[in-house]
């Protein structure tokens, strides 16, 4: 199927542009170059696309703004939060995090599957919020 988990940041730099492309994921049609944006993933069994939308797009209180209702994760700044959670996927271990019995962090950085024991097991989206909520910028 896919990515899994939808979320945004409140920055777009070209090096998360970057860093979004090695995940997977494919710039939307229009794309600015405007730091004051937010960059944003989509995730579905189509496609796999990121976009950068303004933070009143987020922040809007209207109920038919698209993207405030989303399910979304707003990662505020935090970069490590944003790409572990934008990277979370279910058809491949690739570039997500695991957690040992013991409670050790491991990133499996190049393998599609992991086999360094049977009892890792791969991060959730709750578990990774906390690991990296004190590293926001």
């Amino acid at each position: 199927m896919g990515f899994t988990t939808p979320c945004f940041i409140r920055k777009d730099t070209q090096e998360l542009r970057k860093k979004l492309e090695e995940l997977g994921y494919k710039p939307s049609i229009v794309i600015f170059d405007n730091k004051k944006l937010c960059l944003a993933t989509a995730a579905n069994k189509e496609y796999a696309k990121y976009t950068n939308i303004t933070n009143e797009m987020f922040d809007s209180k209207d109920p038919h703004i698209t993207w405030n209702c989303a399910g979304r994760i707003d990662c505020g700044t935090n970069e490590e939060l944003f790409l572990a959670l934008a990277a979370l996927r279910d058809d491949t271990d690739k570039f997500q995090w695991f957690i040992s019995p013991e409670g050790i962090w491991a990133y499996n950085k190049n393998n599609d599957s992991i086999s360094v024991s049977p009892k890792w097991r791969k991060a959730t989206v709750y578990e990774l919020i906390e690991h990296f909520k004190t590293k926001e910028e």
